[in-house]
């Protein structure tokens, strides 16, 4: 029996609701069936699209639209529902493919090429609608191949979202974009991979955004590998990583750069390696690291600024340094595995950060083995001098550390002196003993010598008319051959002996000389501008000071009470006693 030719149109209602499919089906096949008692053969119930055929489509819960060419991958995209390539597709002309309803994509071994370039043209723009893309055979791709606009696929609007569960995605700059004024958009990665050659796979935006990667392979050569910033608070962009790679190469902004107002979590089995940071959190964010790898073949495989927060709990952090912590951000270590080859903890002089470490193993030892007798670890103590004030600058890993002081002079103990400052009286030896307490533990006491020395005088700045070279003004060299002369005189026991020499141009007398002429029976006898000073070792009293004015020598240095006046008519050794024979 021969059939008439039928046409059979499946059309929504006016209120946009297509007719209960089970129901339609029903009505199809009665119809069918009453034009002949004869066995009716169906099809399959996908389709063809863009195919150039007229095949009917049966519109049931589980019909499948096969794609061959771009024109009919863009209507059945926008149309919603389940899509799956017949072919391989290139886009060499602009498709302008946006997607507001719930489309899961089977790239079936296929690839879909978009060779067209444009600023910021995406293949597939997710406004209001859903995408999940799989691929059912495996070697499916998605290429953005244009070498200045190869951009992947944009989330915009309200409540758009993607899942990408396997099968490649594969472009020259962003691959997977929010775009910054959506709102409650979701990224979901399950599998599959992502590659960007020039630029980040995943550029995170937005507020009230949501992104959980599962697994999957994600790479970047651009300057970082996933970028998340809202502008705003860090709970505005929700970031979880509990599996999958992601590796970042060529760039310097780090595998993950989160610029401000997101709160990151990675965990599980995540893997992420960078060549510059695996991490840089900067301005209003939060990073937590429960676990998962993050490794760096840089200098610091955690970068923490401004005022970001990092809370390592798990994990495995490698590096040359576990975390840079700079400016005021907060750092707080209480688990974890640290491998590094310099230092857990770097930062930049001046920065103050808020560094707590109470956990962790670093380098193969627990956090127990840092701190001394059941202690903290000892602090660092340094002590700078401003004219007669000294300071004790101590500092400790743990921010939070509260110090304490006691002040000595020769050794002495200086009582009452427990201050982090003190007006030190006289030149010579101070020291500090410093003890750091954290919460009641406290730490082996630190200390730190001081050597207080009076500033020698500037020289005058020279006189450039007259070209005079200043550099020995103190006449060292001199005063040198003068404490030679002493020496020899002690050496052969010749005292009673006096010293004479010129010090025209000198300005000072040096303390080095009166300490060598010190209880020794030797005379310096000193001209100096029609003037003769007269320097005894025996009549040399307290030396507090580096250099003496000349006209201060009977004054501040020679306080001994001199004896009767010699007679000159008197050998030496009838008038003076050698000090060290007796005689």
């Amino acid at each position: 029996m021969q059939f008439a030719a039928c046409r059979l149109h499946l059309s929504k209602t006016e209120g946009g609701k297509s007719m209960n499919k089970k129901k339609l089906i029903a009505v199809v096949l009665a119809a069918l069936m009453s034009i002949s008692g004869s066995t009716v053969a169906f099809a399959d119930t996908s389709s063809a699209a863009g195919s150039g055929s007229a095949a009917v489509v049966l519109e049931n819960s589980d019909a499948e639209v096969v794609v061959t060419d771009a024109d009919g991958l863009k209507t059945a995209l926008e149309a919603g529902g389940k899509v799956k390539l017949g072919g391989d597709i290139t886009m060499d002309r602009r498709y302008d493919i946006v997607i507001r309803e719930d489309v899961v994509l089977d790239l079936n071994g296929c690839t879909i090429t978009k060779s067209y370039g444009g600023l910021n043209h995406f293949i597939f723009v997710i406004n209001g609608g859903s995408l999940t893309i799989e691929d059912s055979k495996g070697n499916g791709e998605i290429d953005a191949t244009h070498s200045d606009d190869g951009y992947g696929i944009q989330l915009k609007g309200s409540g758009s979202s993607f899942e990408l569960k396997s099968g490649t995605i594969r472009t020259t700059l962003e691959t997977v974009d929010i775009y910054d004024s959506a709102t409650n958009s979701t990224i979901k990665i399950s599998g599959g991979s992502l590659i960007s050659t020039k630029d980040n796979v995943l550029g995170v935006r937005g507020s009230g955004t949501v992104v959980k990667i599962t697994d999957g392979d994600m790479r970047s050569d651009g300057r970082t590998g996933v970028y998340i910033s809202n502008y705003g608070d860090p709970d505005s962009i929700q970031f979880t990583m509990t599996g999958g790679t992601l590796t970042h190469t060529g760039g310097r902004s780090g595998a993950i750069q989160l610029y401000k107002g997101a709160t990151v979590t990675i965990g599980g089995e995540a893997e992420i390696e960078s060549s510059s940071y695996a991490v840089q959190v900067q301005e209003n964010t939060v990073l937590n690291v429960e676990g998962g790898k993050l490794s760096t073949s840089g200098s610091d495989a955690i970068s923490g600024g401004e005022t970001s927060s990092i809370n390592i709990s798990g994990g495995t952090i490698s590096g040359k340094y576990g975390v840079c912590a700079e400016d005021t951000a907060a750092v707080n270590i209480s688990g974890g595995t640290f491998d590094v080859s310099v230092g857990t903890i770097n930062g930049s002089s001046g920065d103050s950060p808020n560094i707590q470490i109470t956990g962790g193993n670093f380098n193969g030892k627990d956090v127990s083995e840092y701190l001394p007798d059941e202690g903290i670890a000892v602090p660092k103590v340094e002590i700078t001098a401003s004219g007669n004030v000294l300071t004790a600058n101590a500092s400790h890993p743990l921010a939070e550390a509260v110090f304490t002081y006691q002040w000595y002079k020769n050794g002495v103990k200086l009582e009452g002196e427990t201050s982090t400052t003190l007006t030190a009286d006289e030149y010579t030896t101070y020291s500090v003993e410093v003890t750091a307490d954290y919460n009641g533990i406290k730490s082996m006491t630190v200390t730190a010598e001081y050597e207080h020395k009076e500033t020698p005088p500037e020289p005058p700045k020279p006189d450039e008319s007259k070209e005079q070279e200043y550099g020995d003004y103190f006449g060292n060299e001199k005063w040198d051959e003068v404490k030679k002369e002493i020496a020899k005189l002690i050496e052969d026991e010749e005292f009673g002996e006096t010293i004479e020499m010129s010090a025209t141009g000198l300005p000072y007398f040096p303390a080095s000389v009166a300490r060598e002429l010190k209880g020794r029976d030797i005379t310096l006898k000193i001209r100096k501008n029609g003037v003769t000073y007269k320097v005894n070792g025996l009549e040399i009293g307290s030396i507090d000071k580096i250099w003496y004015e000349f006209e201060e020598l009977e004054t501040e240095l020679l306080t001994e009470t001199p004896g009767d006046e010699e007679d000159s008519s008197k050998p030496a050794d009838e008038n003076k006693t050698n000090p060290n024979t007796g005689r």
